[in-house]
């Protein structure tokens, strides 16, 4: 084995709600029961940030196998911010301190792609348990689920992760791409998303979940940011191919109004955190290009509302236009109804012919003033030239060509 402690931290948003609620035993249909534990992040220096702790090893282990590696620990963190840290605890059987920078970065892809195909119906089943066990309330993923009121199981799109490779005196320099950043004691940024750690990989794991919580907490709002973007490309698309029916300005608002209050929560962690882990948080931040994805990410989801209250208005117009000609419908049926009462009123000795010319007279006029009422004006303009088409032959010029029509012209070859 190598003195190598290889971490996997894996951020999901799912903007929940952590209800107030004992941590009773948590039952995980075939797979066992888990125990939850109240937890904190234990980088802050000031105000404390619960949070909910789950060792998810044993059911990791029965369902999970790593080729050239052993799984030491899994462990699920739910933040009180909607998201959800899953770190991997992982120790290889070739010494990875002979590997180079970008070998070690593309064993460290190899085993988060392995992992991810493998762990999705585990923590799926995890995630329903919670919801189920009240640790969790009010998932939503994305906004296009938001928008339709349903539920998913994670979303691996919107996940982002970070690695770090805890050993002493890391022999690993960092990419020449990197900035030149301060980061906390023990901290070196060898790529983004990539840190190692100069530290005993021997040291408990809670103490290391703390020393990595800056870097973790900056993946963590990156993966929010991420899954918004996603989504609201997806809500455009909608839109854009005439589908707003699916679309509720009100659900996304709230969606909107969970995003960011999650983002900012965790972003209270640059002035809320030790100075230790402060430098750590913000030159991960900075590696990261977190503000660059918060601006993207502010600028599309406001065009979204945009589009969103655009094509609501639109709806709006439609159904007014719909209700105007039901009720001048109406009107017409009454107007009819009591001209024919007048009719009975007023001619009281005539013959039945003239009260049958009469009635058909004012059921004709009720007719024709229901059918302009009630059809719209670009379907009659349509019938109209139809029968236009049909009736009037079109002038001729000298050479017998027909002169075309005004949908003829607009189409036509123009210039010389």
């Amino acid at each position: 084995m190598s003195e190598v402690l290889h971490l996997q931290s894996r951020a999901y948003p799912l903007h929940h709600r952590s209800p107030d609620t004992g941590t009773e035993l948590v039952v995980v249909p075939g797979l066992g029961e888990l125990r939850p534990v109240v937890g904190a992040l234990r980088s802050l220096a000031y105000n404390p940030d619960t949070t909910i702790e789950l060792d998810l090893t044993t059911v990791i282990r029965s369902a999970v196998t790593l080729p050239g590696a052993e799984i030491i620990a899994c462990h699920a963190r739910i933040l009180t911010a909607g998201t959800v840290l899953v770190v991997y605890a992982l120790r290889h059987e070739r010494d990875l301190r002979q590997l180079g920078l970008h070998e070690l970065d593309a064993l460290d892809a190899q085993v988060n792609r392995v992992l991810r195909e493998a762990d999705s119906p585990v923590l799926t089943a995890v995630l329903a348990a919670s919801v189920a066990g009240g640790l969790m309330d009010g998932v939503a993923l994305r906004p296009d689920l938001a928008l339709g009121g349903g539920r998913s199981p994670i979303d691996r799109q919107s996940a982002r992760y970070n690695a770090h490779f805890v050993t002493v005196d890391p022999p690993w320099e960092p990419d020449a791409r990197v900035p030149d950043l301060t980061a906390g004691p023990d901290c070196r940024l060898l790529l983004p998303y990539t840190y190692a750690w100069d530290r005993d990989p021997a040291t408990p794991l809670f103490d290391l979940l703390t020393m990595t919580e800056p870097t973790d907490i900056a993946v963590a709002q990156q993966s929010l940011l991420v899954g918004a973007l996603i989504a609201g490309r997806w809500v455009l698309a909608d839109l854009a191919h005439g589908q707003p029916e699916s679309t509720d300005v009100h659900a996304f608002r709230r969606f909107l109004d969970g995003l960011w209050s999650d983002f900012h929560h965790l972003d209270g962690y640059r002035i809320e955190s030790t100075q230790a882990h402060r430098a750590s948080y913000l030159a991960a931040r900075e590696v990261i290009g977190l503000d660059d994805t918060q601006e993207r990410a502010d600028k599309l989801l406001g065009y979204v509302s945009n589009s969103l209250l655009a094509a609501a208005s639109q709806r709006s117009e439609e159904l007014d236009a719909r209700l105007n000609r039901v009720a001048a419908a109406l009107a017409v049926v009454s107007a009819a109804s009591f001209g024919l009462d007048i009719a009975v009123f007023v001619l009281p000795q005539v013959s039945l012919a003239t009260k049958l010319g009469v009635v058909v007279g004012l059921l004709g006029m009720a007719v024709s003033c229901l059918m302009a009422v009630i059809v719209p004006r670009s379907a009659r303009r349509s019938a109209r030239r139809r029968l236009l088409d049909r009736t009037v032959p079109r002038p001729r010029t000298p050479g017998g060509l027909a002169v075309p029509g005004d949908d003829e012209a607009l189409f036509a070859p123009q210039g010389p």
